[in-house]
């Protein structure tokens, strides 16, 4: 059997939504929920709630157990993931101290696409000039600009003396989407 390795940037776009991150909010504060409680409480249709889960499941992030005909799901990460428990651990201690929704979207939103966990992952060698990150990773100027500044708007990347290196984190979810990015 193929052991499951989810990339990071998948999982992120998983959690770079909204309604998905209510749901984990509404899963850690409730325990466990069946998939109409879920439309109930977020307000969409039980066949949109059942597909939500199941982005979230399919990312490790939630379990489900089925009795009878109904579809319980519970904030439990998937073991055999190995980012699942950091980064589901990281989202519940955030919303625990009342972080928002958005802001939560806000920090997922830095690693939903893999180039920047390849940016992320070079500038773990050390600062880096623009022109080395060109080098390395091949990218365009307008594409690597793009992707710096939507690390540097979320706090993981600064710019300092015409070098990018890794700026210092120190909430636990940035933490927790570092450390998995440069896994």
């Amino acid at each position: 059997m193929n052991k499951l390795r989810p990339t990071l940037w998948r999982t992120c776009r998983v959690l770079a939504c909204e309604t998905r991150l209510e749901m984990l909010r509404l899963l850690f504060k409730k325990g466990e929920l069946c998939v109409s409680e879920m439309a109930d409480l977020t307000g969409i249709s039980a066949h949109n709630a059942s597909t939500q889960l199941r982005a979230l499941n399919a990312r490790g992030l939630i379990t489900l157990r089925r009795e009878n005909q109904k579809v319980i799901y519970r904030a439990e990460a998937n073991g055999e993931l190995s980012a699942a428990p950091t980064l589901l651990e990281a989202v519940r201690n955030a919303f625990e101290k009342k972080t928002p929704v958005r802001t939560v979207f806000h920090l997922c939103t830095a690693f939903t696409h893999d180039r920047r966990v390849w940016i992320v992952r070079i500038l773990t060698e050390g600062p880096q000039s623009f022109g080395e990150l060109l080098e390395k990773t091949g990218m365009s100027p307008s594409a690597l600009w793009n992707h710096l500044e939507k690390l540097s708007a979320r706090g993981f990347v600064k710019k300092q003396g015409g070098h990018y290196r890794l700026a210092r984190v120190k909430d636990p979810l940035r933490r927790a989407l570092r450390q998995t990015a440069c896994e």
